[in-house]
């Protein structure tokens, strides 16, 4: 996989907060996530996240897909 780690954590850290999936997904793509980050942000559980480190605790959930956004 083709995932940069730190420019996941610049794309979560740029994020306005609280955040639902499918607006995070949709910014991920217009900020130019490819379609393997996409590809896993769209595993996240359906519901709201507050920080970027609720984001990293949801992925860290996905077992070894969470662990690429791991820097």
């Amino acid at each position: 996989m083709n995932i940069d780690p730190g420019m996941v954590n610049q794309l979560l850290g740029a994020l306005p907060y609280p955040i639902d999936k499918n607006k995070l997904i949709q910014m991920a793509q217009q900020r130019g996530a490819n379609n393997q980050i996409v590809g896993i942000l769209q595993r996240l559980p359906d519901k709201s996240f507050n920080s970027p480190q609720d984001i990293q605790n949801a992925l860290g959930n996905l077992g070894n897909l969470g662990n690429i956004f791991k820097a």
